[in-house]
């Protein structure tokens, strides 16, 4: 029988010597929220992924912890049919959720135009832009389509988009979970990091200087 996912943090979080305290800084939330996960108080955590992540836990596991996670992002997902209004939402491609290192191009113009989201009814320069790569799974899968409000500030555990460009006007960006803003660096985490890649690094405001929230996603089906 799979094991809940409180039992895999407490005996995860034990193998690692780590305190309640401890495992809730790495994971960027509270220990009272590591408690109630470790206890199966709550059925579902928005935190899931971020404890699993500190826990090197890596994804898939085939088990409830797992699957807990990804119907958290499912539940999440803007469905096609609450998109609203004219094909006036432009999308970008693309975004890679994977290496810092092979970030990809984002297209200078729009290749598509789409409905509106709700979150994104009113809001201004709104777009949205293709996922490729798997280091932010279960939240974001490869040809996913995130959803970006670029006059929200972002705080520590939302989800962003962080921009760049090079010297020769070309523009990338990596979609990642942002843990930490600091006078200097953007800090950032990904749920599925590579062999060699760690979960979480952070990237210079000064040449990163973009962050911009996610306010959704739908799937591609």
């Amino acid at each position: 029988m799979d094991k809940s996912f409180g039992q895999i943090v407490r005996e995860k979080r034990e193998e690692r010597g780590l305190s309640q305290a401890e495992l809730a800084t790495l994971a960027n939330t509270t220990q009272q929220s590591i408690d109630r996960i470790e206890r199966d108080a709550v059925s579902r955590s928005r935190s899931a992924p971020e404890v699993a992540a500190a826990l090197g836990i890596a994804f898939p596991l085939g088990t409830t912890a797992v699957r807990t996670a990804v119907e958290q992002a499912q539940q999440e997902t803007i469905p096609r049919a609450e998109l609203v209004g004219v094909n006036d939402l432009p999308i970008y491609v693309s975004v890679r959720a994977g290496s810092i290192d092979d970030s990809i191009l984002v297209s200078p113009e729009p290749i598509d135009y789409v409905k509106r989201p709700e979150p994104l009814s009113r809001a201004k320069n709104g777009y949205g832009l293709y996922i490729v790569g798997d280091s932010m799974e279960p939240a974001f899968r490869q040809g996913d389509l995130a959803l970006v409000h670029p006059n929200m500030h972002p705080k520590p555990g939302d989800e962003v988009v962080v921009c760049s460009v090079d010297v020769n006007g070309e523009h990338y960006a990596v979609i990642k979970l942002l843990t930490k803003i600091t006078s200097d660096k953007w800090h950032l985490k990904q749920y599925n990091p590579g062999p060699d890649e760690p979960a979480e690094f952070t990237l210079d405001r000064e040449e990163w200087p973009v962050c911009h929230l996610v306010v959704g996603s739908y799937r591609k089906r």
